[in-house]
């Protein structure tokens, strides 16, 4: 079965591993997406498992379209019925990239039009639209003259974990997060450490990772439970599976912010969690933190649009004097779409990574933290 798995720009690379990993096949990755064949198995493991995924779907036939007819004509020549009974409710969600359809709303219609139109013919009946927790959601994907129709096994988008019960100024999307994590090569070993947490995500996606705790461990309905060909005891068998591989995690995971309410938040959505004692919160400034050494730093400073900051050239240049100074022996990474303002930082980054942060492009800065000089370090090293 052909499967196409949508992520963020940015985390193909890591998707596409934690698909080799659940040993699915003919993996190809794409732009914001990775197609590969599984079973249905491997469907819902796509789903429970995958920490970088958005969206799973299923395509079930391609066409080549120039105009709203030909799209009415293609979608109505596919046989609806094994996939949508006369009572169910249906969706349909298009993303277009293509001269001849502007409009990716127009396309929903039109596509609406033609299954509720193929449905009534034979029924009687049609099947009414539910926006927000359909039966069944139909996907399209039109680029130029080529339109591909899936279905969408997932439902809601998978980056919406369910854990969360309060989230402060500007929230990390769980599965950009999740991803940033995974490109840092965090070992779950070293102590995980994010001075500038906010509500969390990093913090709380640290500790499902660190404890091996499925991303879809919280999520009360996929959208192929709600199919006419659903296998509930292949999916009990990878969920039950998969919550015998969850462990306590070796390490501690510190997250702090300057902002109380935000420190509020982080410890309200870790909650839910198992192992959460393993999360130290608190509420103190980045400049006044205990140091240590040893530490896996990841942070995403503010960006001074949705939260405002006097001076951010001065702001970055002092969150780089105080890694330097104070969290010798660590390594940080940082993420932000402000690369004017890393100019001003007073390091020199070793490896670099460009992600999509809700539309802004922002990059993920790493920065190897260690006394005196570069060359001095690669001494001792070698010794």
């Amino acid at each position: 079965m052909k499967i196409t798995i949508t992520t963020l720009q940015g985390l193909e690379s890591v998707l596409a591993q934690e698909l080799k990993d659940l040993m699915l096949t003919n993996i190809k990755v794409g732009n914001r997406a990775v197609e590969c064949e599984g079973s249905w198995a491997q469907v819902y493991k796509c789903n429970y498992l995958l920490r970088t995924a958005i969206r799973v779907l299923i395509p079930i036939r391609e066409y080549t379209i120039t105009d709203e007819h030909e799209l009415y004509d293609a979608i109505y020549s596919i046989k609806w019925e094994p996939y949508i009974k006369k009572n169910d409710t249906i969706a349909i969600t298009a993303v277009v990239f293509s001269d001849y359809f502007t409009n990716s709303r127009y396309v929903t219609y039109k596509a609406k039009d033609a299954i509720v139109d193929q449905i009534r013919e034979k029924h009687g009946t049609r099947p009414n639209i539910d926006l927000k927790n359909p039966d069944t959601l139909v996907h399209l994907f039109i680029k130029g003259d080529k339109l591909i129709v899936s279905l969408d096994s997932s439902g809601q988008s998978l980056h919406l974990r369910n854990y969360k019960e309060r989230f402060y100024k500007a929230p990390l999307n769980e599965v950009l997060a999740a991803g940033m994590i995974q490109l840092s090569g965090w070992d779950k070993k070293k102590t995980f450490l994010d001075p500038m947490c906010g509500s969390g995500t990093l913090v709380t996606e640290a500790l499902m990772y660190a404890s091996n705790l499925p991303a879809g461990y919280f999520i009360e309905e996929f959208g192929f439970e709600r199919w006419q060909e659903f296998y509930p005891d292949i999916f009990k068998m990878v969920v039950d599976h998969a919550e015998k591989d969850i462990k306590e995690p070796e390490v501690e995971i510190h997250g702090s912010d300057l902002n109380d309410f935000a420190v509020r938040d982080a410890k309200k959505n870790v909650q839910r969690l198992p192992f959460r004692e393993k999360v130290k919160l608190a509420q103190r400034d980045i400049f006044h933190l205990p140091s240590m050494s040893n530490c896996h730093i990841m942070m995403n400073p503010p960006y001074d649009s949705r939260i405002e900051l006097d001076d951010i050239h001065d702001f970055y240049n002092s969150i780089g004097d105080c890694l330097k100074n104070f969290w010798q022996g660590s390594d940080a990474w940082v993420f932000t779409s402000r690369n004017d303002a890393m100019k001003s930082f007073g390091l020199r980054s070793t490896r670099k990574f460009t992600l999509d942060n809700g539309g802004t492009e922002s990059k993920m800065y790493k920065f190897e933290l260690y006394k005196g000089s570069k060359k001095s370090k690669h001494k001792t090293d070698s010794k």
